[in-house]
């Protein structure tokens, strides 16, 4: 039985420039997956909120109050707190409500009755209670339609997508700079992330509009990307792609992908060098096409961007079950 009605489903997730904001991009492309507005109880500041209300998420109360929704059939949370997690998930099971975590690189289920972990490094599981591996990759649900129709150009902009809040926009200057100095007119593109902060002005590049990400990554030769979900995106795009660390966190998961030739490891955002070790990455990859040709097969077959499909009939099951502990 389908979750139907917006009151159906309740998404508990992290934000904000340190946890970055991948958690509520999940969560909404969960919500767009299963038909819903996404319903969002935030752990982050009131600017967080602000930001997730302008991308049309609807701003729940913070507290486990929330639960008490009339209606309410499921209960999503993602959050890489695994304490601030447990909270939810012990309290949405005091209610009966059927619940899901969202975790990264780490199977351990909480105590929710299903637990979902899309990241290259976890191993296939598609037993009962769990949605494990690249397969179950929460991205966008349009973005299969832009794969099929995705030609590897023979130009094309480069994309810098380095998500999270304002605090990587020095380093992004830093890397376009660097970028423009080995790539002289270069047609160089910024993706501004969630922050509803005032950008920089980037000489030698354009600001992205958010809603225009995924076409523009779908037309780019090269991509820089973060080590969270866009680095997944490019992969399902089959798009080359540079990827660099900006937080500690993310290095496990851009080694994991090198490693299957999904994209180019550049290091950690910020690190001595490291706008350099970039630029020269993604100019390398622009000379040579039979580099861009195997990565682009290797990031198609790694990621294949249905997993938002999967994991929203894994979640319209367990509401119609009423909760099968895991």
């Amino acid at each position: 039985m389908p979750i139907t009605g917006d009151m159906g489903v309740l998404f508990r997730a992290a934000a904000g420039p340190r946890v970055g904001f991948g958690h509520l991009a999940r969560c909404r492309a969960l919500a767009r997956a299963l038909g819903v507005r996404p319903i969002v109880s935030l752990r982050g500041s009131a600017g967080t909120a602000r930001a997730a209300g302008a991308l049309g998420v609807r701003v729940a109360p913070r507290g486990v109050t929330a639960l008490a929704r009339p209606g309410l059939r499921l209960l999503v949370v993602d959050d890489p707190d695994a304490r601030a997690a447990r909270i939810w998930v012990a309290a949405a099971r005091r209610r009966g409500v059927p619940v899901a975590v969202v975790r990264d690189a780490s199977p351990r289920a909480l105590g929710a009755d299903l637990v979902i972990d899309g990241s290259v490094r976890t191993h296939a599981d598609e037993r009962p209670g769990r949605c494990l591996g690249p397969r179950f990759a929460v991205l966008d649900p349009r973005l299969p339609a832009i794969r099929a129709r995705r030609r590897a150009p023979r130009r094309g902009p480069i994309v810098v997508a380095l998500g999270g809040g304002a605090h990587v926009f020095p380093h992004v200057g830093a890397v376009v700079r660097a970028l423009a100095s080995r790539v002289p007119a270069a047609d160089i593109r910024v993706a501004p992330g969630f922050t509803a902060r005032v950008r920089p002005t980037l000489p030698g590049a354009r600001w992205v509009p958010p809603a225009r990400l995924a076409a523009a990554l779908a037309a780019a030769r090269v991509a820089i990307v973060a080590g969270g979900l866009t680095a997944q995106e490019a992969c399902a795009l089959g798009v080359p792609a540079v990827a660099v660390a900006v937080v500690p966190a993310q290095r496990p998961a851009i080694r994991a992908m090198a490693a299957r030739g999904a994209v180019v490891d550049a290091g950690s955002l910020g690190a001595r060098g490291s706008a350099a070790r970039v630029a020269d990455a993604a100019a390398r990859l622009l000379t040579t096409p039979s580099a861009r040709r195997r990565m682009a097969v290797a990031g198609r077959g790694l990621v294949d961007g249905r997993g938002a499909a999967r994991v929203a009939a894994a979640l319209v099951a367990l509401a119609a079950g009423g909760g099968a502990h895991a």
